[in-house]
This record gives structure tokens, C-alpha cells and sequence, in this order.
């Protein structure tokens, strides 16, 4: 009779409040011989879990054993038998407002090596998420492991969402993995240390998620992209909004002996009429690493140093880690291990004492007028022989304990990441790639990866970290010049590294001259960007975000959405002639002002000044374009008060309300007009011959409204 009724009961659609039935919103559907479930989204099934598709993994022999039937139930909450002898599990399914949350607990919980879940999917499906990743954004074939270490990823985040209709969050900080379809199963290529990591079957029809330990807790949500990330953001923090000085032009070397290196940044760059707004001083300038005290022999008056570069108009930006060779002044039991090298162990972050003396070590270097902090090394660690979750948390507990002693108007950028860290930092760097066309396109994947993930504030160093085997050879002017054109199109611009792009002038003036134009591009690009910030928009993401069921999308994965309505297509090789490919749609070249019909591969002559740079056709975006003569921006301005600067193409809707007295308009176009028209009226207008060719026109706020329109004859 039981076994009757739990089948009768295996149909009964869930809501909220035992088995009531629901026409619209999010509910569950529910099997038991053997269990399983679906979520469904206005009565249509969303995702099922698969045949067998809850199991869990034994410690000792690495046997895996299967969830079956289901025993007894109470609303929502399941005990399910399994195949393993006097073991159980307990599911729960709860309905949220954004979606189902999942718990699978199974007792006892001795000999538990790791808990799995499976959903259905097929190889047509395309995946973004999981974080930062170098490899390319889209996870479809990948076995990707969710632990932050420089063998695994800078950046770990345990959501990932589908082309399906669907996106999954595990939550927590435990080292968990995702297989998706078309995966040769195995535990991928993340170096796991000693421990042995997830592992899965070779699978086409399902997605696989693994949490180390006795229990999975993850949280389903139905929709697209752009809604199960506002889903995931509910649920981990909303990204922190920077401080617009966050988007100024960092200048950096890898090591410096004293501070005329830096005076020197600032004055090379100033020649040059290249806008620069932070000087960053790099490792090493501590006596030994973690003391946090400036070497006097390198520095002998510390303040006096940063007053100096405050003089010159530019912000100070400090290097800083947990890492720890000498800890004199910690207490005692301060350090933690294991570190992958010896002797470089980490603070002990958990413990209160430690963070308040990091803390206050910290505090002084700000009361000494550092402006920001490069937070550096919270990736080195691999705590997971000693507590699940601890390597993925460390960086975390390390960006609160920097963040706190900064302030929300301070600037800051940091390596490592994981779940939450998009709501404690005002922004990521790329970490460490080699200054190769290679290492362009890994920083590329990088960028497309963490804006789907959840981090809109992102950059890289121009010109990669260190220039391959201690040689400067690979770095050339042209990659250089290439990579400056990514950093323009990215939130935050950082130039610096081991190789010449820390001394990017002994290029010679071409390349700086292409610096410039890269910088100041940044620069006009700066009101869309920030906006996108304020908005906590997705900046720098896959193209197939935005166009998943175009193919083509799919396939350009070192190219660039910029927010709606920009694409970047950065040069990845020594060529003049790269290959373009537009999502559907009519599209604007922006350094040619030439309108093109997008759902196409083009071939587009590229000079190095320049790069495959496109705006939609009918957009109007926030655009503080530089003209050659009577720029309304200074060099170093991101905005001045009492104008607004937009971007729009020929045949767009003006609708600008709320704005200053002084308003510019730029419109993209090839050829100069006989007349421009804003509501059928025609209006004076200037030429700009580029580097982005166009119309200038400069009218008066607070309203511009109309079609503005370009009159070739």
C-alpha cells in the first residue's frame, strides 16, 4: 500500500506548500521508484535530473554507490534508500523565489568522499560560468574542477547556466567539480594537489556536479543568461561598484630599487600625453614579504614617496599579500600551512588576532597616504587535506580583511576570487600570462569567463606578467600594441610586468604613440563602462551570451561583447588581416565608420593603430570622444563637470534627458556629410578625422531628443 501511494504521490506537481498544484511560477515534479525530480517554470519542465542521476562516491575504496527508491517523504523533504547497505539519504527540495534549492545529505556520513547530481542536457547545449578560466568561456566538453590554486584557476565560482533555460549554483565554499556534456569524463586538468579530485563517467546527456563531503546544497535557477546571473547574484552578493578612479590608467614594474622608477612612470607617460591616474608599486618593497614595512634602505622616507606621486596628480597603489617569511610581531600560532613551497606558509585568517594585526599593519600604510592595495597570492595555498572549504575561502577572508582597512572609495584590484569575492572588491586582474600572442588570447578567454561568472570589473597587464623564459623576445611592439587594445576595451587598464611593457617607451615612439591612442580610447570609453559598473551589468562577456542560439557566436571565442551594444575583436596574431565574425544584426566599424551585416566572417585590414571595434546600428551610449582640437576632456579626465559626451550612429533615437548644459554627440560615419539633421532640424556640426572618424556635434542639455540623421547629399 505504501509503495502505491508514493507512486500516486510521484506525479504531484510541488509548490511551496506541500503538494498543492501551481499554474505559474517555479515548482517541482517529483519520481520515487527510483526517485528523481524535475523543475518546472510555468508548467514547463525546465531540467530533470537524469537516469541514476544522484550518487555518491566512497572514501575509502572509491566505490560509487546510487540513490534509489524513496522510503518515506514529509512535503518537501525526501529519505531515499540507496544501494550501499544500512546508508541513506535525506533530499530536500525548496522552492525559492528565483528558482529550487537542492540538499542531499547522506547518512551516515563516515567513508563520504564526495556527493553527485546529474541533470539532463545534451552536446548541442552551450555552458558559461565557473569563473575565471584561460582555456575559453564555454564550459560545453570540459571536466572543470571548482578549487582556487595556481594549478587550477585564479578564480573559482561553483554557478555555471545553460543555452537550456537553466543555470546551477552549489552553495558554499567546499571544493566541488561540473562535467558537461561531450566531457572525456576523468577528473580534468586541474592540479588538485594530493587529493583526489571529482571524478565522472564520459557522458553526453548529462551535466555532472560533484561536492566533496557528505552533502550537496545547490540552488536551480529557470531562465536565460542574463537571469540566472541576476539569480546567482541574490544569492552570492551583487558585485561591489568601484570607484570611477578604478578605470584610470595603472602604471606598474615588476621590481623597482628605489622611487625614481616611479617618478619616472609617471613623467614617461605624462610626456606622452598618455592619460595615467595610479602608480603601483610592486613586490618586493617590504624588507621581507608579509612584513609590511617599506625596506628603508630601497625607501628611506615612505611618506615622502607617496606625497610625490600625489604631486604629480596620480593615485598610490601598494602590492600586498598573506604570504609570510617573517612573522615577527604575529602571534604565535599566526601562520598556516600547507603552502606548495616551503617556508612560505599564509596567515592565519581565521584566526582573530592575526587579522587584526594584518589589519593593522594595513591601516598604517593607508595612514601613510596609499591610495589602493594589488591584493596578490591568496591563490598559493591547498588547505583541502585539512578542511573542504578553507582554499576555496582563504582569498575571501583575505579581500575582507584588505577591504575593510580601505574603504568603499578606495581602489583595489585582486588575482584570486571565489563565490562572494564579486561583492567584497571593486575588481580583478587576469594574474600572471605569458607576454605571447598565446598569453593574449589566454587573457582574452579570462576576461570573456569572469564577466560571465560574475565580475564585471576586470583587466589584465598589457603585454602579459613576464615575457616567456626570462626573455623579453617574445614581447614584440606589435603584441604589445594588440594587448593595449584589449586594455582599452577592459574596466580596468594596467600597464606593467617583467618585460618591456614595464618600460613600454624603449619600444620607441610608434608603440607609444599606439599606447596613447589605446589609453585614450579607454579613457572615452570610460561613462559607458562605468555605467554598465553602476548598473552591475556584464561588461567584457562571450558573445554567445547574448546570442545563444547563433552558432557563429559560439565559435568567435576571442571575441568580446563590451556591455549590449559594443564588439571587440582583439588581433591575436602577427597579421594585418584578421578574420571577424559579427552576430546577427547591423553593425558599425568603428575606426572605419562603415555600417556591415552582421550573421557573417569577414576579412578586415587592420593596421596596428587600429582594431575590429563595432557598435550596433541604433544605439546611443555614454562616449567621451577626444577631438584633436577643443577636446571638452582633459588628458587625465574621465568626466568634467557641466558636459556629457554620447556615442550614436546614423538613424539614431536621441533620447537624452537629465543631462548638463554642454552636450557632444559623435556619430560613427565613413565620409563627411552636407548637413546633419536632430529632429528633422538641422544643427552645426564639426569633423573629426579620427582615430574614430565621424560628426561632432555639440548642443545644449538638459533634453536632446530625436533622430539624428546624416545627409550625404
Amino acid at each position: 500500500m505504501r509503495r502505491l501511494i508514493l507512486a500516486a504521490a510521484a506525479a504531484v506537481v510541488l509548490s511551496g506548500c506541500g503538494g498543492h498544484k501551481t499554474p505559474s511560477g517555479t515548482s517541482t515534479k517529483v519520481e520515487s521508484k527510483p526517485f528523481g525530480f524535475s523543475v518546472v517554470q510555468d508548467g514547463k519542465t525546465v531540467v530533470s535530473t537524469a537516469s541514476d542521476g544522484l550518487w555518491f562516491q566512497l572514501a575509502d575504496s572509491g566505490e560509487w554507490r546510487y540513490l534509489n527508491d524513496v522510503i518515506s517523504s514529509h512535503g518537501n523533504v525526501y529519505t531515499v534508500g540507496t544501494n550501499d547497505p544500512g546508508r541513506t539519504a535525506t533530499v530536500t527540495l525548496t522552492r525559492r523565489a528565483s528558482g529550487v534549492r537542492v540538499s542531499v545529505a547522506i547518512h551516515p556520513t563516515s567513508d563520504i568522499g564526495q556527493v553527485y547530481t546529474a541533470y539532463g542536457a545534451t552536446t548541442a547545449d552551450h555552458f558559461l560560468g565557473s569563473g575565471e578560466r584561460t582555456d575559453g568561456a564555454d564550459l560545453s566538453g570540459k571536466v572543470v574542477q571548482m578549487k582556487v590554486g595556481i594549478g587550477c584557476t585564479y578564480v573559482s565560482v561553483p554557478y555555471f547556466a545553460s543555452t537550456a533555460g537553466w543555470g546551477l549554483r552549489v552553495s558554499g565554499q567546499h571544493v566541488v567539480a561540473f562535467a558537461f556534456p561531450g566531457s572525456p569524463g576523468g577528473g580534468g586538468s586541474c592540479e588538485t594537489g594530493d587529493e583526489q579530485p571529482c571524478t565522472f563517467h564520459a557522458e553526453t546527456t548529462q551535466v555532472g556536479v560533484c561536492a566533496k563531503g557528505a552533502r550537496l546544497v545547490e540552488d536551480i535557477y529557470p531562465g536565460g543568461f542574463s537571469k540566472t546571473l541576476q539569480s546567482y547574484y541574490a544569492d552570492a552578493g551583487r558585485p561591489r561598484v568601484p570607484p570611477p578612479s578604478e578605470l584610470e590608467l595603472i602604471k606598474w614594474r615588476d621590481k623597482v630599487r628605489g622611487p625614481g622608477a616611479l617618478y619616472d612612470d609617471v613623467r614617461r607617460l605624462q610626456t606622452a600625453r598618455i592619460p595615467i591616474g595610479w602608480v603601483l608599486l610592486d613586490n618586493p618593497w617590504e624588507v621581507c614579504n608579509g612584513d609590511l614595512k617599506f625596506d628603508l634602505n630601497r625607501f628611506p622616507q615612505p611618506a615622502a614617496v607617496v606625497r610625490r606621486v600625489h604631486d604629480y596628480g596620480i593615485r598610490f597603489m601598494l602590492w600586498i599579500s598573506p604570504k609570510e617569511t617573517c612573522p615577527n610581531g604575529y602571534p604565535a600560532v599566526g601562520l598556516a600551512g600547507p603552502h606548495p613551497r616551503p617556508h612560505h606558509e599564509v596567515l592565519d585568517l581565521q584566526n582573530p588576532a592575526v587579522v587584526a594585526e594584518f589589519k593593522r599593519r594595513l591601516r598604517s600604510l593607508v595612514d601613510l597616504g596609499v591610495d589602493g592595495f594589488k591584493g596578490d597570492r591568496g591563490d598559493e595555498i591547498d588547505f583541502e587535506g585539512r578542511d573542504l572549504s578553507l582554499t576555496n575561502a582563504y582569498p575571501l577572508l583575505f579581500e575582507r580583511a584588505a577591504m575593510d582597512v580601505l574603504g568603499p572609495d578606495r581602489g583595489a584590484i585582486f588575482r584570486a576570487g571565489t563565490q562572494g569575492t564579486q561583492a567584497v572588491v571593486p575588481g580583478l586582474w587576469a594574474g600572471d600570462q605569458e607576454g605571447s600572442w598565446a598569453g593574449l588570447a589566454q587573457a582574452i578567454h579570462a576576461g570573456a569567463s569572469a564577466g560571465a561568472s560574475g565580475f564585471p570589473t576586470w583587466g589584465s597587464d598589457v603585454g602579459g606578467y613576464s615575457s616567456g623564459g626570462g626573455s623579453a623576445s617574445l614581447l614584440t611592439a606589435e603584441l604589445f600594441v594588440r594587448w593595449a587594445q584589449l586594455g582599452a576595451v577592459s574596466p580596468i587598464m594596467e600597464v606593467g610586468g617583467i618585460g618591456l611593457n614595464a618600460t613600454p617607451w624603449k619600444f620607441g615612439g610608434s608603440a607609444m604613440a599606439d599606447l596613447r591612442t589605446a589609453a585614450v580610447l579607454h579613457y572615452e570609453l570610460f561613462p559607458y563602462l562605468y555605467r554598465l559598473l553602476q548598473r552591475q551589468e556584464q561588461v567584457l562577456h562571450p558573445l554567445g551570451a547574448d546570442y545563444p542560439a547563433d552558432p557563429g557566436s559560439w565559435s568567435a571565442d576571442l571575441e568580446l561583447l563590451v556591455g549590449p551594444d559594443l564588439l571587440a575583436a582583439p588581433v591575436t596574431s602577427s597579421t594585418t588581416s584578421p578574420s571577424v565574425y559579427l552576430p546577427p544584426g547591423t553593425w558599425v566599424d568603428l575606426f572605419l565608420g562603415t555600417t556591415v551585416a552582421g550573421g557573417q566572417t569577414l576579412t578586415r585590414l587592420t593596421p596596428i593603430a587600429e582594431f575590429p571595434l563595432y557598435v550596433k546600428a541604433g544605439a546611443v551610449i555614454p562616449f567621451n570622444l577626444r577631438t584633436a582640437h577643443g577636446s571638452w576632456w582633459g588628458v587625465d579626465e574621465l568626466t568634467h563637470p557641466g558636459r556629457a559626451g554620447f556615442l550614436a550612429t546614423d538613424g539614431a533615437q536621441l533620447h537624452l534627458v537629465g543631462q548638463p548644459h554642454d552636450v557632444q554627440v559623435f556619430v560613427s560615419a565613413s565620409h563627411r556629410p552636407v548637413a546633419v539633421t536632430i529632429a528633422g532640424r538641422r544643427v552645426r556640426w564639426t569633423w573629426s578625422d579620427g582615430p574614430l572618424p565621424g560628426v561632432v556635434v555639440r548642443v545644449h542639455g538638459p533634453a536632446v531628443e530625436g533622430r539624428i540623421a546624416l545627409a550625404a547629399s
